[in-house]
Parts: structure tokens; C-alpha cells; sequence
């Protein structure tokens, strides 16, 4: 049998895992695998064995505490329970930023441990320069969505956004939200084909399955689920561990890896911090756009190169209802509402993605506004809430300004340096002002007005959704290149199959996209 390793574990390696396993392969886990600190973990497990009326209010705050929410002129940064341990830290001796976050993880199950979990297929359009079409994908949305929790429903955007999969659950909407999609569908006529819209997509468990909890719609959702009812990718390392399909191998670092003599030597820093070679027949690498280009860039020795990473542009629009949106918060779960796609025909024909919901936790807490507070100052703030919608949009990364990326070579093994600063740019800008002007024009119509000097985005705080490093090419040239199964070019046993491969980013979620094209390649390179 093949010896095959994964290095990762978030979306993809978690995707590649199971595809290999279907494959009659035990597949090996290389993991940094950090988790929440123990404290922490404690409370949301005590929280988890009660029903959220029968929380202690001390433990609600603390799991939802946000202290980002508090920073101006700067994006809220999404939290898992009050901690930001999934990001990455930039110390200066591996990674050094000019000051903006670049957005990578070591985290057990990678950035899932503290994602949205929002999931969309991207449209034929936004995949115009990709060599591996959704005619190819379409069947690995299918694959993955098949044994994870699905809330969706049929409505307008499965004309351009197909379900991907029969078993769908969706959540309860919020009064608010179910208020402002019907007033959509009221104002807009279905036979537009720059505009759509439907209820959001989410990995979330709406209802009770077997011994798993379904949605207790307990208003923390976007500061994580002590029910475990938002897949995060660790769920199923969990799960695989216990079943004995999977080695995993916690607190390695990767330096670098090279394919030798028909295998793969791994370079890693242990537990111990000594540095050791792992060997293997083949190698999947899904480190994170940001991991898995500093591991190629370092095997490759690929110093002083700068290399382009990829980011979606994206911002945070205020929005006020004239209609007073009724609130069950917090009984209501506070993940996006409605997902709103538009296109911008002075731009190009690429979607802008936008999530509407009326306010979750992390708004309120920046209103300074708490699940049992009272008097007349909280009853005006509540008021005014009950007014109040949250558009976040995210655009193509054609659109989008990103990161530069160079290696500096080390004298000491395993620690070459990631430089990394953020790129400046018109584009974003003008693209960004299109896309809210074509924004307040929607929500006129509905009777919302965009509060724009409340307006924030990405363009200098840095983006979320990045890759692109790395892309895939029906015939690679370049030493950054890869072929449709992800191997750089000149190397057979190596594959990356993260967003670093992705020749470009949608505007839409990618996190759908990571686990599919993750999938194909698991599924569809050749045993030898």
C-alpha cells in the first residue's frame, strides 16, 4: 500500500483525506494542530451540556468577547469564542508583515476552526481562467456536500447557484431577514440576469441528528457553536482518528520537502524542535495559500523571488431599514441571513458576493448592547438595531489588491523568513464604489439606505480569502506553476491542492471550491 501524507488539516486536507480513504488509503496528517487553550475549551464544553437559557452570563460573554469589534476604521476580525489562536502569529522569525495581517493558520482544521461556514459553487463566469471548469466540479461539490450538515434552500439563486446536493436542512431566518428576502423577491423581477438572491448557505446542522444537536438558535453563532453544529474540518479529523483511517501526527512544522528516488523527503521542525526527514511515496499538501507557498518557495529555494498572492476585496456596509425589523436575538441564529449576488456591467461580468443580515452578536457588542441588559439607554440602542442591516460583500480577486511575497534564506535550517506586504493599488477602490453604488440602488428599492460614512473595507486592513500563488495550468512553464493534479512543475509526487492553486478567486465563498478541486485531485491522480 501507498504510503501518502497530508500536510494540513483544514477544508481541503480534510477533503483529500477522505477521498484517499474511499481509495482503500490510510493517509498520514502532518499538523501544527494548534487548539483552543484549555480554559476556554473548558467553559464552551460545560456550555455545551446545557440548553442556552441555563448559560452562566459570565461564559456568554466570554465566548463571545470580541475585542476587534472595538478598533476603528478597521474590519471586525471573527473570533472562535472571544480567541483569535487560529491566526496565525507574526513574531518576525518565520513571518514578517509590514504591519498588515497576512492571513494564515496553524490551527487544528486550519481556518474552518473559525469560519463563517457560508458555502457557494462559483458560477461558470467566475471561473473564466481556470483550466478545470464546473462541467469537471460540478460532481465533487456533489461528493463533499453529501456527508456534511447542508442548510439551504430552492430559491432564486439556483438558477446560477446550483444546490450541489438533495439533503438540505435550512435554518429558521430571523423575522428580519425572512422580511427582507421576501421584500427582495417582491422587487425584482426573476428574469434578471444581474441580480439574484436566496437564502445563505451554510455547513450548519439545522436540525437533531442521530446523538448530534441540531441549531439550538442560541444568538453566539458567529462566535462559534459550543453544540458543534458548524462544521469545522477538525470534526472529521476527530471522527477519523477514532475510526482508525487516518494517522495524525500533531505539532510538526514543515521546512520544506523534495521528491527523491521515487518518493517524497518532508524536512520537518518536531515537538522537540529538532529538526528530522519524513518520508513518504507521495505528498498533498494543503498548508493554506500562505503555508503551502512559503514550503514550496523554500523547497524550491526560490529566494529574493517575490511572488503575487491573490486576495477577494471586501466591505462592511451599514445599511438602515425605514421598516422596523423585528429581532428574536438572542434566540436566532446570527450566521448571514440572505445571500445577495450582483453584477457590475461597467467592471466586468464577475459576481459580487454579498451576505445581508440583520445584526449578530458582534454588532450588538459594538452597540454596546448585551442579551439581558436593560434601561433606557440599551431600549434606544435596541431600538434602533431593529432597524439596522449588515451588507458584507467580497469581489473577485481580478478586482482585488494583494500581498507580495519573498523568501529570505537562513543559515539556519528550517528557518527561512516569509516577508510579506500588502499591495496598493487603484482598482480596489474604484471597484469597491461601484459595487456600493450598485449596492444603495438594491437596497433603495427595499427601502434601505447605506450609512456610508459607517462604511469599512479591506483594501489596507487586508483580506481573508487569498491564494493564487501557485496556479494550475494545462501546460505549466514557470517554476510557481502547476499542472490540473497540482504538481509543480517538473515533480509527479507532490500535490498541492489548496487555494494556492487557484488561478483566480471568486468573489463568492471558496471555501466549497477548496474542498471539491481538493477532492478531484484526491480522487483522480494515478496509484503507481
Amino acid at each position: 500500500m501507498s504510503s501518502i501524507a497530508i500536510i494540513g488539516s483544514g477544508l481541503a486536507a480534510v477533503s483529500a483525506a477522505k477521498s484517499l480513504i474511499q481509495r482503500g488509503i490510510k493517509p498520514v496528517i502532518l499538523d501544527v494542530g494548534e487548539n483552543l487553550d484549555d480554559k476556554t475549551q473548558a467553559v464552551v464544553t460545560n456550555m455545551s451540556k446545557t440548553d442556552p437559557e441555563h448559560w452562566a452570563d459570565a461564559d456568554r460573554e466570554l465566548v463571545t468577547a470580541s475585542h476587534t469589534s472595538k478598533i476603528k476604521n478597521q474590519l471586525p476580525i471573527k473570533l472562535a469564542f472571544g480567541s483569535d489562536y487560529f491566526y496565525g502569529k507574526s513574531d518576525g522569525s518565520l513571518i514578517q508583515t509590514d504591519g498588515v495581517m497576512l492571513p494564515y493558520t496553524y490551527a487544528k482544521g486550519g481556518f474552518s476552526a473559525g469560519w463563517g461556514a457560508t458555502v457557494l459553487p462559483p458560477d461558470d463566469c467566475d471561473l473564466v481562467d481556470w483550466p478545470v471548469k464546473n462541467e469537471k466540479l460540478n460532481q465533487y461539490y456533489n461528493h463533499v456536500l453529501k456527508d456534511l450538515p447542508y442548510s439551504a434552500a430552492e430559491d432564486r439563486l439556483t438558477t446560477h447557484f446550483p444546490l450541489m446536493s438533495k439533503k438540505i436542512d435550512p435554518i429558521n431566518l430571523t423575522p428580519g431577514n425572512d422580511w427582507i428576502l421576501q421584500a427582495l423577491n417582491n422587487s425584482f423581477d426573476k428574469k434578471l440576469e444581474d441580480i439574484t438572491f436566496g437564502q445563505a448557505r451554510v455547513l450548519t446542522r439545522s436540525s437533531d441528528h442521530s446523538s448530534n444537536q441540531g441549531c439550538k438558535y442560541c444568538g453566539c453563532c458567529m462566535s462559534g457553536c459550543v453544540y458543534d453544529c458548524i462544521y469545522k474540518s477538525s470534526q472529521d479529523i476527530d471522527q477519523m482518528i477514532s475510526d482508525k483511517t487516518i494517522e495524525y501526527i500533531p505539532k510538526t512544522f514543515v521546512n520544506s520537502l523534495i521528491e527523491k528516488d521515487n518518493s517524497v523527503e518532508i524536512s520537518i521542525t518536531n515537538n522537540n524542535k529538532q529538526i528530522e526527514t519524513l518520508r513518504f511515496d507521495r505528498v498533498f499538501l494543503a498548508a493554506g495559500a500562505v503555508g503551502s507557498t512559503r514550503i514550496l518557495m523554500s523547497s524550491r529555494e526560490l529566494y529574493a523571488k517575490e511572488i503575487r498572492l491573490k486576495s477577494t476585496a471586501g466591505f462592511v456596509a451599514p445599511m438602515l431599514s425605514i421598516k422596523r425589523l423585528i429581532s428574536d436575538w438572542p434566540e436566532a441564529n446570527t450566521q448571514p441571513g440572505i445571500f445577495l449576488e450582483y453584477k457590475l456591467d461597467s467592471l466586468s461580468n464577475h459576481w459580487v458576493h454579498t451576505q445581508l443580515s440583520t445584526p449578530n452578536e458582534l454588532v450588538y457588542e459594538k452597540l454596546g448592547i448585551k442579551a439581558n441588559s436593560k434601561g433606557v439607554l440599551s431600549t434606544i440602542k435596541k431600538r434602533f438595531s431593529e432597524h439596522l442591516i449588515i451588507a458584507h460583500g467580497n469581489l473577485h480577486s481580478e478586482h482585488s489588491n494583494g500581498y507580495i511575497l519573498k523568501l529570505i534564506k537562513s543559515d539556519k535550517l528550517g528557518s527561512d523568513k516569509l516577508i510579506s506586504r500588502r499591495e496598493y493599488i487603484a482598482d480596489p477602490h474604484i471597484a469597491i464604489k461601484n459595487a456600493l453604488k450598485k449596492l444603495s440602488f438594491i437596497g433603495r428599492k427595499v427601502g434601505c439606505h447605506i450609512l456610508l460614512p459607517f462604511v469599512q473595507d479591506s483594501i489596507r486592513t487586508g483580506g481573508f480569502h487569498v491564494g493564487g500563488t501557485l496556479p494550475m495550468k494545462h501546460n505549466p512553464q514557470n517554476v510557481t506553476d502547476t499542472n490540473l493534479l497540482g504538481n509543480p512543475l517538473g515533480w509527479e509526487r507532490v500535490h498541492i491542492i489548496d487555494s494556492s492553486v487557484f488561478p483566480s478567486l471568486p468573489g463568492t465563498t471558496i471555501g466549497l471550491l477548496a474542498m471539491a478541486n481538493a477532492a478531484r485531485i484526491a480522487s483522480e491522480f494515478e496509484l503507481v
